[in-house]
């Protein structure tokens, strides 16, 4: 038997701390106060495999659907491909930034200091196979392996090294002083990226969020859409060195930061993606470095040559990926509370399993597929979408209070999508020669450089497909009902769900049910997506096979969109 297949990359976590395995850009643990979390960002992008043929096949089963109710109408569609293909937004800002984060330089010292080094991140090389038999002729005819055959793996992965590290800081000076005089936090996030991989990664998250901030920024400021936060911001890094004031683009940034969310009170003022502010220059302080005050000040060592310092909104360091734990382990994992006189305090009890699962559905759930529709419909995919992808943040300065066992509040809450490096625009989708052998395995032929209906529902497919596994892990996860901290679970990472759906199940649902049902911890979960008439499996259903409901309305103009799917009686439904 021959086989063949394509290379898959996933940003992913190269070492834990003392206690825990810290998946994605995760929060410090409260437990060991003087520990180093090692981070990741979650990154999907499909590669060819050197040497290797590249072929996908979608299963040749009929998948039984019921779910036009996510589908727009006609006229609705049309708008939906308008918006996602377009590439002149009055039409999308996407040929240049009008947040001015792309020619923005910020300086060590002057304007921005280091605090801590959070982490270091770098990526699995993950290889999904196809398998094949071929005849006298020549002909390659698809076949499926056994799922139980361990030398006949769907998936395979390896790991690389290190090429991204993160730290913690604070904007200084005149514009460190005027925001904690607004009550606005002036703490930001840098990622240096190092090597050839890691600045491809960073001048395309450039490029997506560019493109996001300048829609947010353009709407409602006549400033932004003329051009000027632009120029202000390409004069910062030479004002500043020759004692200019930098007063015009401080003004920008505070704009930005408020637009971002910083300062407000309530999540729907926030914009649904971690922005990005500009870039760190370093050049002149690389001369003058001394490796041993870098070391002593931050525990790293100096500056990378020819690297990217990135500067981003802080939105705190917790992924979804460090909530989806049943909140019983999350609980045992907290550092034990003391009174006054030392003595250890039990933690209060969890809140009531309903108001859990309002909170993980119409808080983390919604908000994530909102982030998703608004991406989307600014004409951006973000093709990375995992755990470690999605953060989980605050309104208020604690940006942890938003991601504990006892938060029940979703106006606090606020999902932002994170780690754009394979990103980019929907309409040079058909440019990239793995999307195009993507899209054929799901008999969805792509030209390069064309553009169609089917190619914009296939790209938007690709990140719903994503997100409906990384929303079924956390539901089964976060409100499992574990008996004791210790309790092992059935795997629930994206890759075995995976698997059991497609491999086991056979891409049936109701299969996949009675699967979850026989598990007295999911027992209320699986009456809650039962309700409005299986509304919720309905939902996950059309979420983790949208790539199968394009490639069957490939030929004509229905667009399963994340907008749509916020429909579901699942987000309205009284609990």
């Amino acid at each position: 038997m021959n086989l063949h297949g394509v290379t898959v990359s996933l940003i992913a976590l190269l070492v834990g701390n003392h206690r825990h395995i810290i998946a994605g850009v995760a929060a410090f643990q409260r437990a060991l106060p003087n520990a180093t979390p090692y981070s990741a960002i979650h990154v999907h992008v499909v590669r060819p495999a050197q040497r290797r043929q590249i072929h996908l096949s979608a299963s040749d089963s009929p998948l039984n659907y019921d779910d036009e109710d996510f589908f727009h109408d006609d006229d609705e569609d049309a708008a939906a491909i308008a918006r996602a293909t377009s590439t002149t937004l009055e039409g999308s800002y996407a040929a240049r930034d009008l947040s001015g984060s792309d020619v923005r330089l910020f300086r060590l010292g002057y304007d921005l200091i280091l605090d801590t080094y959070a982490g270091s991140m770098g990526f699995d090389e993950v290889t999904d196979w196809d398998y094949y038999t071929q005849d006298e002729d020549g002909n390659r005819n698809s076949v499926e392996p056994t799922p139980f055959d361990a030398s006949q793996p769907k998936r395979t992965r390896s790991s690389s090294g290190s090429v991204v590290r993160i730290f913690r800081g604070e904007l200084s000076g005149k514009l460190g002083n005027t925001l904690r005089a607004r009550g606005m936090d002036k703490r930001v996030l840098v990622k240096e990226f190092s090597g050839k991989i890691a600045k491809d990664l960073a001048s395309a998250e450039l490029k997506s969020v560019g493109r996001l901030q300048s829609e947010v920024c353009a709407r409602g400021n006549d400033d932004a859409r003329n051009g000027d936060w632009a120029a202000s911001a390409a004069t910062r890094y030479l004002s500043g060195k020759t004692g200019a004031s930098t007063s015009d683009d401080d003004a920008c940034v505070i704009k930005l930061l408020s637009i971002l969310g910083v300062g407000r009170s309530n999540s729907k003022d926030a914009a649904p993606f971690v922005g990005i502010l500009g870039r760190l220059d370093l050049y002149d302080f690389e001369e003058d470095v001394n490796p041993q005050e870098w070391y002593s000040a931050l525990k790293v060592g100096p500056p990378k040559p020819d690297s990217i310092w990135v500067v981003y909104e802080y939105v705190g360091l917790t992924t979804l990926d460090a909530y989806a734990r049943p909140p019983l382990a999350r609980l045992d994992s907290l550092p034990p509370q003391r009174n006054f006189f030392g003595s250890v305090v039990a933690p209060p009890p969890l809140p009531q399993w309903r108001e859990r699962a309002n909170y993980v559905v119409k808080g983390i759930m919604q908000q994530s597929l909102q982030a998703l529709a608004f991406m989307h419909e600014n004409g951006v995919a973000h093709r990375s979408i995992g755990r470690n992808s999605i953060i989980l943040s605050s309104v208020s300065q604690d940006k942890m209070e938003a991601s504990t066992p006892y938060a029940l509040v979703p106006s606090r809450l606020v999902v932002k999508l994170a780690d754009f490096g394979f990103g980019g625009p929907i309409s040079e989708a058909s440019m990239d020669e793995e999307f195009r052998s993507r899209a054929r395995s799901f008999g969805i032929i792509v030209a390069e450089g064309s553009s169609s209906v089917a190619i914009t529902n296939f790209a938007m497919a690709e990140d719903l497909h994503a997100l409906g596994f990384v929303l079924l892990g956390l539901l089964l996860t976060s409100l499992a009902e574990i008996p004791t901290p210790q309790y092992s679970m059935p795997a629930t990472d994206e890759d075995s769900l995976q698997r059991l759906l497609t491999e086991i199940f056979d891409k049936d649902f109701d299969e996949f049910r009675e699967y979850v049902a026989a598990e007295d911890i999911w027992t209320n979960l699986v009456s809650l997506l039962d309700e409005n008439e299986g509304a919720g499996w309905d939902l996950l259903k059309s979420l983790c096979f949208a790539r199968e409901r394009a490639a069957e309305n490939k030929d004509g103009f229905s667009v399963l969109s994340a907008r749509a799917l916020l429909a579901s009686p699942t987000f309205s439904s009284r609990r």
